[in-house]
């Protein structure tokens, strides 16, 4: 069965992990019960599967391995792929072995006999066929790189390989290695440039000596003149007096800018107090420098104090007179350093809004005119100092930038030298080596097909192929085919399956097969739901038959079983529960006679209405009571407590109790019943009846509580797959060994009902079928 009709035969929530469960379980038996289509698609899937195993293009793949190398790193770890800060690297390595100046040299190695590789394809696209078999990846957390390539020729495979590996080897060695050359030849004309650059400053660095004479200025010597001894300091004190004035005038600016922003003035205190002086600073700020000066000396005296704490404590307890009296000069300083602090930041805070900004900028003002008045004289003296010293060494400062142009040539040529030396000793190797770890290797194992993928694959398609042709099935073909399916499908015994009857002329007890062809293979069938009944573990005394849907053969089936019953001697009350559509009370010809209703509306005693409505027949050991007229509330009478009594002293009187009660989904009427009984029997027409339905019915009965004793499969025909042939057949004919040698016609009734298909509209057009009260024969009851 489909997910869907299981859905509506349970009507369970989604979310309902036994309902699901259920569902699953069922339709895995679908799947077993129809598991000749899962194993058909099996056999073509694997003839499939073997013919494309046998046929498929058979390809060849060979590998090789690289490892990258820095040269030059002292530890061989990280080269090795262990650890490393290169290994970010790796994926721009194995960009460049699929490159195109690669691919390319690899088609110039790459031996004529395998050209076959790029048939079909012109000589400037073959790199890129190339490159499309080629597949190159990084082993994890190393600098190995393995490449494989895949070809139908297992030989062609290893020698792509092998020439795409040398034409990397070539690419990595020229291209580092002809880096290195060209820069050592840059280097090297460098260096001949600049020696002999340095070779003509070094000699004219020589005459310049030679023409100013020896004044203590030669290189190495530590004799100055005087003369140029002056200008030197004069020069050096004007450039410092120089830096003070830009100082003074930037700070100034910055003073005046944060005044005119309303900015806070003390992160200036620490620069004017650079600038202008600590002590002026101090006085200018009202601040005594004496306390400046006490408290740098309590300062000291507290660190002091808390050595000598810290070295009494490993001596002495925490109540010694010494550890007290120093942890009492500890307290003391701190509090005076603490209210001087306090005092400070509110000396500040008042003059910061008032007096602060005018202040300062007046301190800069002094500071920097005396910053300029110096500078202006140290001009001066200066002025007149180098006079005096180009007078006497006019050549001074021109030796002094010879000598400083020498030096600078002289250390940038030793620099090149350098340089030219370590570039030549790379050069036999350059910055990165590849080397190979595993060579290529020819394999006469095919990668593709695999055999074993073909295998899963085959599986995998069965098992969703199958089991959806399974699904399709069970959705197209919504009816059961045979008794086997049935009893699989459903889970409820098998008790009977009774043939499709012919319908009887007659009325009455005489249209009822079992009574007219007691000996038929028919009636057999009703016996042997008998006997199923029998040998049930529980009570069978009193039982009610209903059915899924309207049209099924109920009525038909419990009043046969009636007969054989009554037929074995049991004495048998028939009673028609179905106050809706009382088929078995028009079927035996009892129209508007007394029967059920009039017993469950009576006030009168349960023996004196029984009495007057029980009706005998003319077989012996059979009495039924009929369904009497409609009423308005049929289920509120099957549930009253009057219907209980009638059923306890049916057991008193009567060996065997069948009710005949409407069909489980049209009505609530066969479960108010079956909870009064032993047990219901359901009865299913396989042609007729769809299995959601059959399912909802039974889970019905289920929910209900209710004891179910089984199903009768009805209407059975020989072509329906429930046949009595070779497979189901009983094995005998009409005439087999029941005393009767005659050729018997059986005559049987088979209820004329029309084949309802149920809907959520069924009960509705049940109900509303009009309840015809036409006078009949009057059948005369037993005495007793």
């Amino acid at each position: 069965m489909s997910y869907e009709d299981a859905n509506e035969a349970f009507d369970l929530p989604a979310a309902n992990m036994s309902g699901t469960v259920l569902e699953l379980m069922r339709f895995l038996r679908v799947v077993w019960y129809r598991k000749s289509t899962v194993v058909v698609t099996f056999i073509v899937v694997a003839l499939v599967s073997a013919w494309y195993a046998a046929t498929a293009t058979r390809y060849y793949e060979s590998s090789a391995s690289i490892l990258i190398l820095q040269s030059g790193s002292q530890d061989m770890t990280p080269a090795l792929g262990i650890d490393g800060s290169d290994q970010r690297l790796m994926p721009t390595y194995r960009q460049l072995l699929t490159s195109q100046p690669v691919m390319e040299g690899a088609i110039v190695h790459l031996p004529k006999e395998y050209y076959g590789e790029f048939s079909g394809r012109p000589r400037e696209h073959w790199f890129k066929e190339l490159a499309e078999n080629v597949r190159v990846s990084v082993i994890s957390n190393t600098k190995v790189l393995d490449v494989v390539y895949r070809s139908k020729d297992p030989l062609a495979a290893a020698a792509v390989v092998r020439a795409i590996i040398q034409s990397y080897l070539g690419f990595i060695d020229k291209t580092h290695k002809g880096t290195a050359a060209e820069i050592l030849d840059v280097l090297t004309h460098e260096k001949e440039h600049l020696a002999g650059k340095l070779a003509a400053k070094e000699a004219e660095l020589l005459a310049a000596r030679k023409a100013s004479g020896d004044f203590g200025i030669r290189e190495g010597s530590t004799v100055v003149h005087p003369l140029v001894q002056t200008a030197i300091s004069l020069n050096e004190a004007l450039i410092e007096a120089r830096k003070e004035r830009l100082t003074q005038e930037s700070m100034l600016t910055a003073v005046e800018q944060a005044v005119r922003q309303g900015e806070d003035l003390q992160q200036y205190l620490m620069v004017v107090e650079a600038s202008v002086g600590r002590e002026i600073l101090m006085t200018g700020l009202g601040f005594n420098t004496q306390d400046a000066r006490v408290q740098s000396e309590l300062e000291r005296n507290l660190l002091e104090d808390y050595a000598e704490l810290k070295s009494l404590s490993v001596d002495y307890g925490p109540a010694h007179p010494r550890i007290t009296e120093v942890q009492h000069r500890i307290q003391t300083t701190n509090q005076y350093l603490r209210d001087h602090s306090d005092q400070v930041r509110r000396q500040l805070a008042d003059l910061q809004s008032s007096q602060l900004g005018p202040m300062l900028i007046r301190m800069i003002q002094q500071s920097h005119s005396k910053a300029y008045q110096k500078e202006a004289a140290l001009r001066k003296s200066f002025e007149e100092a180098r006079q005096q010293a180009v007078q006497l060494q006019g050549n001074v400062a021109q030796l002094d930038i010879l000598s400083h142009t020498v030096q600078r040539l002289r250390n940038l040529h030793d620099v090149l030298v350098d340089r030219i030396a370590n570039t030549d000793l790379r050069q036999a190797q350059g910055d990165i080596r590849a080397t190979i770890v595993q060579e290529p290797t020819v394999s006469h194992r095919p990668v593709s097909p695999q055999l074993w993928r073909v295998g899963l694959v085959c599986l995998m398609a069965t098992a969703g192929i199958g089991v959806g042709l399974v699904y399709l099935q069970d959705i197209v073909d919504d009816r059961f085919r045979t008794p086997d399916e049935l009893d699989m499908r459903v889970g409820a015994q098998l008790l009977a399956m009774i043939r499709k009857l012919n319908i009887a002329e007659a009325e009455g007890i005489e249209s009822l097969h079992a009574n007219v062809a007691p000996n038929s293979a028919e009636t057999e069938s009703f016996r042997t739901l008998r006997t199923s009944l029998a040998l049930s573990a529980s009570e069978t005394n009193r039982v009610v038959m209903t059915s899924s849907e309207p049209g099924d053969g109920k009525t038909t089936v419990i009043a046969n079983l009636a007969v054989v019953y009554a037929q074995s001697g049991k004495r048998t009350l028939l009673i028609d529960a179905d106050l809706r559509r009382p088929g078995l009370t028009r079927m035996l010809a009892m129209k508007g006679m007394l029967g059920l209703s009039d017993v469950l509306t009576s006030s009168e005693s349960i023996d004196d209405v029984l009495g007057r409505s029980v009706v005998c027949t003319d077989l012996p050991s059979l009495d039924v009571l009929p369904a009497g007229p409609r009423r308005q509330d049929p289920s509120e009478l099957l549930a009253s407590e009057r219907m209980a009594d009638l059923l306890a002293w049916a057991e008193t009187a009567y060996d065997q109790i069948l009710i005949d009660s409407p069909p489980v989904l049209a009505a609530s009427d066969a479960i108010l019943l079956g909870r009064l009984v032993d047990g219901a029997i359901l009865v299913v027409r396989p042609e007729k009846n769809r299995r959601r339905l059959v399912y909802r019915a039974l889970e019905s009965l289920n929910g209900a509580g209710i004891n179910l004793f089984g199903i009768i499969a009805n209407c059975i025909s020989e072509g329906n797959g429930f046949g009595y042939g070779d497979t189901y057949g009983y094995g005998y004919g009409y005439n087999y060994g029941y005393g009767s040698d005659e050729d018997e016609e059986p005559a049987a009734h088979d209820e004329a009902l029309p084949i309802i298909e149920f809907d959520g509209a069924a009960q509705t057009r049940y109900e509303d079928e009009r309840y015809y009260t036409e006078p009949s024969l009057t059948i005369p009851r037993r005495a007793g």
